[in-house]
């Protein structure tokens, strides 16, 4: 029986990059100034990375057991392919999918370069000390790019539309732009249309977030261009404490929510960033000192003409709704720790109550069945406990806190030193040593008297 195979073939455009599956073209766009910017010899390295990085997951997503790419062995090949094993069982936690499986099926395709003349990195340019910061207008971004402006780090956010969520652009385009404007930051808007091919959609396959895992390492390999340009020697992700929390998954295998933003990643790609700039750059994230909820009260109370501009559902482009889709364990997570801190919902554009009984079932402290592999650890858990608790002494009325009350006051109560203590805390991270003292002084300020 043949093996289904995939020729993909790339070029190097004036505004970017092309992968080429037949008749269908896939590309990532950048500025033309930008891309044009970036020296020969670097972009060709750049591209053979890129070209592997940017389809990794396609045997996870596709029919296809072969494929056959027309660039060279790219330099951090072995590097990818472990990042992709590790990931694999978080990403099939949700679904009716297995490890064992899929990793098999990705170690089993058989992937062909042009030649093996892989070329080493060496890069003659001079970068100066701005920041490159990735906005989503998820919490985290929004946090990550309010701190790098107040403590100097001379931001230029970007803004990647990747065409697969249409209607979820569409709304954070609109929030990123006004955003920008009103604060004096740079902003940058990049193209990419590659990540149609990690799509399951494209290929008529079963629903799946294995497409996902590259998404990260991805993005620092596309910011180089962007480094070399705006003179930026440090690329700021918005990774928080949180992605540190493990979790056994349904197979019995320990995994993390996202293994592509816990610490060691990070690591990982401020080597490669380091290896790609002559040490010049660096990836760090501000905000890896902090839990989710931390970074909700620090974004709603220092920084709420950032927070406004909040949207964090990933369901947007399966429904009606433009900002939220009310009917998620994500939405439920943010609705209650915006009640925890004292807010009100609806200052970020909630229409609905999430805390009826039809929610119950999006809470991982009342063990919902409709919860993501975002949910399954352990301090995820205490964390809703602790957001409960405070939203119940802060009077918000509902179902699931009359529920909270019967049933997990007592333990809220008797743990509450402990868990404020977790969740409020400040954790050690590694960050850029000039700004230092200067981030972890607005994070103690703003936490202060809540430990």
């Amino acid at each position: 029986m043949a093996v289904k195979t995939i020729k993909l073939r790339t070029s190097i455009l004036r505004n970017g990059l092309r992968i080429k599956h037949g008749k269908k073209c896939y590309d990532l766009v950048y500025p033309p100034r930008i891309w044009a910017a970036y020296p020969d010899n670097n972009t060709r390295l750049l591209v053979d990375n890129l070209a592997y990085l940017l389809t990794i997951t396609l045997p996870l997503v596709s029919p296809f057991r072969k494929i056959i790419y027309n660039t060279s062995k790219p330099f951090f090949e072995k590097y990818f392919k472990r990042f992709v094993l590790e990931g694999v069982p978080s990403a099939t936690h949700d679904y009716n999918q297995y490890t064992e499986e899929f990793i098999d099926r990705f170690l089993d395709t058989q992937i062909i370069f042009k030649d093996n003349n892989v070329k080493e990195p060496v890069y003659k340019g001079e970068l100066g000390s701005n920041s490159i910061v990735p906005l989503s207008c998820g919490k985290d971004s929004l946090l990550t790019l309010a701190v790098a402006k107040e403590a100097g780090m001379s931001p230029v956010a970007v803004y990647i539309i990747d065409t697969v969520s249409p209607s979820e652009n569409k709304i954070k385009v609109k929030h990123a732009r006004k955003l920008c404007k009103e604060q004096g930051i740079k902003l940058v808007f990049l193209k990419n249309n590659i990540e149609k091919l990690n799509d399951f959609e494209t290929w008529s396959t079963m629903e799946t977030c294995l497409g996902y895992m590259h998404m990260i390492y991805g993005f620092c390999f596309i910011s180089l261009p962007l480094l070399h340009y705006f003179k930026a020697d440090k690329l700021i992700l918005g990774n928080q404490k949180d992605m540190d929390f493990s979790f056994i998954n349904k197979e019995g295998v320990m995994t993390w929510p996202a293994p592509d933003q816990t610490t060691r990643a990070t690591k990982e790609q401020d080597w490669m960033i380091k290896k790609m700039t002559r040490n010049q750059a660096g990836v760090y994230s501000i905000i890896r000192p902090l839990t989710n909820i931390a970074i909700t009260r620090i974004l709603h109370h220092r920084y709420p003409d950032f927070a406004k501009y909040q949207v964090s559902c990933d369901c947007l482009d399966a429904c009606d709704e433009e900002r939220w889709c009310h009917n998620c364990n994500k939405c439920a997570r943010l609705s209650l720790f915006t009640h925890a801190i004292g807010k009100s919902p609806d200052v970020v554009g909630f229409k609905k109550n999430m805390l009826g009984k039809k929610h119950e079932k999006h809470y991982a402290l009342f063990q919902g069945k409709e919860v993501d592999h975002y949910e399954q650890s352990i301090e995820a858990r205490d964390q809703q406990l602790l957001a409960f608790l405070l939203a119940y002494k802060a009077g918000v009325k509902g179902y699931l806190i009359n529920k909270f009350r019967k049933e997990y006051l007592r333990e809220a109560e008797q743990r509450e030193e402990e868990l404020r203590r977790k969740f409020f805390t400040v954790y050690p991270a590694r960050m850029p040593s000039e700004f230092r003292k200067k981030i972890l002084s607005i994070y103690k300020e703003e936490l202060s008297g809540l430990t």
